[in-house]
This record gives C-alpha cells, sequence and structure tokens, in this order.
C-alpha cells in the first residue's frame, strides 16, 4: 500500500485535480468525488487531502465588494468546507486522512506535483480495472466505483462486503455483467416478514423483499381451490411486513321446489349455503344435511318441503243388539220391541306430505254427530209343554188345556217371515197367519199342531191371505219370527182347528 494524494484546487475550470502516488493526474468533477475516493481507497494506506486556490483568483478578490464581504473570503470558505466534507467522506471508509487547506501559487502547486511522484505509470490503466457498480437493495439504489470482477454470487457477495453493506442471512442476491464495460449490477433482496393467515391458521414466513405472494402460499403450503380468494393478489409483491389472507369461497349445488342452482358462498354451513341460493325455508322443511354442517367444495344439498292437509270425513257408527228377557213369550220365541239405528262420527284427519308425497296421517279429532240407537229384542223365557196331545176328537194344548173346536181341518201348511201389513191391515205378528178367507174367514180364531201333536204352532188367528193359500196349494201359511225358524218348519201337514 502506498499513500494517495486527493488535490482538490479551485480554478477557472471548476475542475477537482487527483494526484496519485503513481505521478498521474486524474480531473474529474467535483461532484464526482466520492467516486474518487472509491477508485483509490483499494491502494490507499493513508490519504490527504488539499484543497488549494489560485493565487491569482485570490488577488482577484482582495477587491471590497459592496455587501462588506470580498470574494477572497468566499473562496476561502468554499475551500475549507470542501475539505471538511471530504474527510467527512472518508472517515466511514477505514482509511487515515488528513485534509491541508491553503492558498498557494501555481507554481508551488507543480512543485508539489513533481515531489509527490514516487512511481511512473499509466493513468489508462487504472482507469481500465475500474468498474461501474448499481447496487440495488429492496428496490433502492446507489452507484459506485471499484476495480474488481464478478463471476459468482459469492464473488458478488464478497463485494457488496467490500463496498460496506451488510448482507443480512437469507438474502437473495443476483448479478448481472454487461459484456462490453464489464460494469457490474447487484440487486439485494433482503428477507421479509410474510404472515400468512387461512382457515384459522397463521403461519410466519421469511421471504426476498420482491417474491411474490404466490411463493408465500406455495412455501407455507397453502393450497388454493378456484373459488378461493387472496389478498393481496398472487402476483402482489412481498414487502415489509406483508400480511396474506386467504379466503376460503366453496361450489355448492343446492336443490329445490325441483330446480338447482350453483352458488358460490364464504367459509359458512349449509344453511347459509341455501340462503345464499335464494331458498327459502318452511318452519318444518328440512335439508338433506344438518343445518349447521360446514360446507364443502362440490357439497350438495337438497330441500325438502312439508307441507300438510286437513280433512273431514264422516264414519257410520254401528248400533248394538240389546236381547230383553220376556217371561209371557215361550222359550225359543223372540220379538223385536225396537228396530237399531245407526251413528254418524265426524273426523278430522292431518295428512303430512314430504315434497308432496304422503309421509304421515293423523287423527286430529272425532266427533259423534248422531247417536246411534239399539235393536232391542224380546226373547221369552217361559216354559211349555212340548207337545199337543190328540186322542180321537180330543185334543190338549202344549198346557194341558183342552181345545174347544168345531171343525177341524187338515192341511199343508208353510211358513214366512219379514214384518209387513196383513191382508186385514194389521201388522204382521207370531199368531196371525194367512189363509184363504173362502175357506177360513178373516178374523176366525184357530189352533194349529201336527197331525200327532209333536209340533205346536199354537193359538192363531186368520189376518192375511198369499197366493198359495188361494191358489189351494197349501191351506195356511204361518208366520214366525226368525228365518230360522221358517227354514226348520219348512212345509208340512198340520191340523188346523176352528175354534167355537
Amino acid at each position: 500500500m502506498h499513500k494517495n494524494y486527493i488535490l482538490c484546487q479551485f480554478d477557472n475550470t471548476q475542475f477537482v485535480d487527483i494526484l496519485t502516488n503513481n505521478g498521474s493526474n486524474l480531473i474529474l468533477k467535483r461532484n464526482c468525488i466520492q467516486k474518487v475516493y472509491t477508485l483509490f481507497l483499494p491502494f490507499a494506506e493513508e490519504i490527504s487531502v488539499f484543497c488549494m486556490q489560485d493565487e491569482n483568483l485570490s488577488r482577484m478578490g482582495e477587491k471590497k465588494k459592496p455587501y462588506g464581504r470580498s470574494s477572497a473570503e468566499r473562496k476561502g470558505e468554499a475551500m475549507k468546507e470542501t475539505c471538511r466534507k471530504a474527510l467527512s467522506a472518508l472517515a466511514p471508509l477505514g482509511r487515515k486522512a488528513k485534509g491541508i487547506a491553503t492558498r498557494l501559487p501555481m507554481m508551488r502547486i507543480t512543485a508539489l506535483t513533481v515531489m509527490l511522484m514516487i512511481t511512473v505509470s499509466s493513468v489508462v490503466t487504472v482507469l481500465a480495472a475500474t468498474k461501474d457498480i448499481t447496487v440495488t437493495v429492496d428496490g433502492e439504489t446507489v452507484s459506485a466505483s471499484a476495480i474488481a470482477d464478478c463471476s459468482s454470487e459469492e464473488e458478488a457477495r464478497d463485494l457488496l462486503r467490500y463496498l460496506g453493506y451488510d448482507i443480512p442471512e437469507g438474502s437473495a442476491v443476483a448479478y448481472t455483467v454487461e459484456e462490453d464495460s464489464g460494469n457490474i449490477e447487484i440487486e439485494v433482496r433482503t428477507p421479509q416478514k410474510v404472515t400468512v393467515k387461512a382457515d384459522g391458521d397463521s403461519q410466519v414466513l421469511y421471504l426476498p423483499y420482491g417474491d411474490t405472494v404466490e411463493t408465500a402460499l406455495k412455501d407455507s403450503k397453502t393450497v388454493l381451490d378456484d373459488n378461493d380468494l387472496v389478498s393481496p393478489g398472487l402476483t402482489a409483491a412481498i414487502l415489509e411486513d406483508t400480511s396474506v389472507v386467504v379466503t376460503r369461497r366453496y361450489g355448492v349445488k343446492v336443490t329445490a321446489d325441483g330446480s338447482t342452482k350453483d352458488v358460490t358462498i364464504l367459509a359458512g354451513d349449509a344453511a347459509s349455503a341455501v340462503k345464499a341460493a335464494g331458498v327459502t325455508l318452511g318452519e318444518e322443511d328440512f335439508l338433506s344435511v344438518d343445518a349447521d354442517t360446514p360446507v364443502t367444495e362440490g357439497m350438495e344439498i337438497s330441500v325438502s318441503r312439508v307441507t300438510y292437509e286437513t280433512k273431514t270425513t264422516e264414519e257410520v257408527i254401528d248400533y248394538k243388539t240389546v236381547e230383553k228377557e220376556d217371561n209371557t213369550l215361550y222359550k225359543g220365541r223372540t220379538q223385536v220391541e225396537t228396530e237399531g239405528s245407526e251413528g254418524l262420527r265426524e273426523i278430522k284427519t292431518q295428512y303430512k306430505y314430504i315434497d308432496g308425497k304422503l309421509a304421515e296421517t293423523k287423527v286430529l279429532s272425532k266427533t259423534v254427530t248422531k247417536e246411534p240407537v239399539d235393536r232391542v229384542v224380546r226373547v221369552g223365557t217361559k216354559s211349555a209343554v212340548s207337545h199337543a196331545t190328540v186322542t180321537g176328537g180330543t185334543v190338549y194344548d202344549q198346557n194341558g188345556n183342552p181345545v174347544k173346536y168345531t171343525k177341524m181341518i187338515a192341511g199343508r201348511c208353510s211358513a214366512y217371515t219379514g214384518g209387513g201389513i196383513c191382508s186385514t191391515g194389521l201388522p204382521a205378528a207370531v199368531g196371525r197367519v194367512a189363509v184363504n178367507p173362502n175357506i177360513i174367514p178373516y178374523g176366525t180364531k184357530l189352533f194349529i199342531c201336527s197331525p200327532d201333536g209333536s209340533i205346536v204352532y199354537g193359538y192363531a188367528v186368520a189376518a192375511d191371505t198369499g197366493g198359495g193359500c188361494m191358489n189351494g196349494i197349501i191351506l195356511a201359511d204361518l208366520y214366525m219370527d226368525t228365518l230360522d225358524e221358517c227354514r226348520y218348519f219348512g212345509s208340512r201337514t198340520m191340523n188346523v182347528y176352528i175354534l167355537g
């Protein structure tokens, strides 16, 4: 290392004259002084800054100006300020530096130049090795110059350290070298804090400045579906303390009232998806999944409609048959006392339908609008002799009493039932028989039994007639209470005694 001297001369050209230890002068404009410091720093063990002013300029400035300060005074102050700035710029670079502000004649400047020349070499050599270096850190660009080459990322990092940059761990460093000039461009992207918020969790990452949100999602293993929202967008750059928020949205199919709608909603439950589809639920309508089920991508939800219908119908109430004992009737005999009649009942029924199909039936009420009337039948309990007694011309009834008659007519008899009105106007009943009134006049009292007395019809009166009687097919048609009795009796020969 050798001493370098920087000579800052104020003259009419307004240039800075730089004197190096190799005896060459570099003429640069004053506003390039920082570039000069960087250029010669690698060779300098000690740097001296001489700020000199042309003596002729000093003399020219000794005339007082109207506002009280001479040009020479102003020039001197400017010279000292330049020296101070030069020393201030050199101090952070870690090199020894001293400054001399003086006013010397041009002859002394030339002498000093000769004295400081130590070696002779071409200034072209120095300039040829010097490269313009552009350093961009997180979007902010600074220019510098140095004698350097760069052929790898590691050399780029070394050059940054040489230029005084402290590169944080995890920084991304990229470089390019211009093919013709060899000038170097270096981009530094320092780690930036990124918070990724998705699915209720937060992840903190550190990514190089300028990386995209898409990279942050990839590194955090956050997978996006087609409908999801990301803020900021995927192509947005990562800057200082960036927050990335992923909002899940789901595509859901909602089927109701015979049609299906595709809706896209933010994270929520099945009920919110149905609402987003514009479907209003009735009080008892229900979904194919629980209403609070979280939605998922591609979820299908069906709405079942519940409706009710109430109907009123009538139902027949059957009457009861009540048997009533009657000791005036012989055992085996019955007689209807009161005919029965059916009642009516009003029934209100609720029908439940799900999507138009009957699902449930419920009886709401039953109201009797007409009471039924019981059918009352009298049942005989009176004991009777099992048969009549016929001895010669003497006849005893089933009770053992003699039958007083004036005439007996034997003939075929049949039986009938069913009620109605007799030819004489009397109601049909047991003991009222049909005859041919030409043979047995109406109103004639009779006693009828089989010839051997084993079957007894009993006492009767001629009150009706019929075709069989009038045609001579039968002698008499005997009325009985039941069809079974008629069937049992059939058609047989009987003795008809005309009572006197």
